[in-house]
């Protein structure tokens, strides 16, 4: 299940200020001192969201940072995130025996604490269109877009595209998304999402 999607910006204010002329108004949600990021996030459904996510200049932490970041030349859409909850341990066994298991913590406004799990989902590439895992402790526990106002924004479509999708189908099935890689030169990724002034594509 889609839990959320990463549209890395060079500027949060500046990237706020474009989707509010399309009607949307992004909530701040919070910096990650650690990782030199901060981000605003969008409702884009139950416990489902878009964030924007940029690099934070009161951080002091120096390149690369996650989420392919340092890499982009641009707004782009860098990582997506499958909520793998409490089987997070052994799906992410299917992303690789290396592959390790994060925790965090976030305190909201609201007295609020968020609490996660997730794989990391690194520095590098610039965009992966493998998803990262997060678990945020089940099915009552809290998660961002309890926060979140709907502000009517949807997601209609997810591309992902990789030069040997092939190779994707069966580990994206396994993860229980359906989501379908096809063939292009480059990893990327594209969403289509509907607001108030319609649709419009990241």
């Amino acid at each position: 299940m889609l839990d959320h999607l990463v549209y890395c910006v060079p500027d949060l204010e500046e990237a706020t200020e474009r989707f509010s002329l399309l009607g949307l108004s992004p909530s701040v949600g919070g910096r990650h001192p650690d990782r030199g990021t901060h981000n605003c996030l969008l409702r884009l459904g139950p416990r489902s969201y878009l964030e924007l996510l940029a690099p934070d200049p009161a951080a002091t932490v120096a390149p690369p940072r996650w989420m392919g970041i340092d890499l982009l030349n641009g707004p782009t859409v860098s990582r997506w995130a499958v909520n793998a909850g409490a089987d997070i341990i052994t799906k992410a066994k299917l992303l690789g025996k290396d592959t390790r298991i994060q925790t965090g913590e976030r305190r909201l406004p609201n007295g609020d604490t968020l609490r996660w799990r997730l794989t990391d989902p690194g520095t590098h590439p610039a965009v992966s269109v493998l998803p990262f895992l997060i678990d945020w402790g089940g099915a009552q526990a809290v998660h961002p877009t309890d926060a979140l106002p709907d502000v009517g924004l949807r997601l209609t479509e997810l591309r992902l595209y990789h030069p040997t999708p092939e190779s994707l189908t069966p580990l994206l099935a396994a993860l229980a998304t359906d989501a379908v890689a096809v063939s292009a030169p480059v990893e990327r990724i594209e969403i289509t999402l509907r607001g108030p002034a319609g649709e419009f594509r990241l």
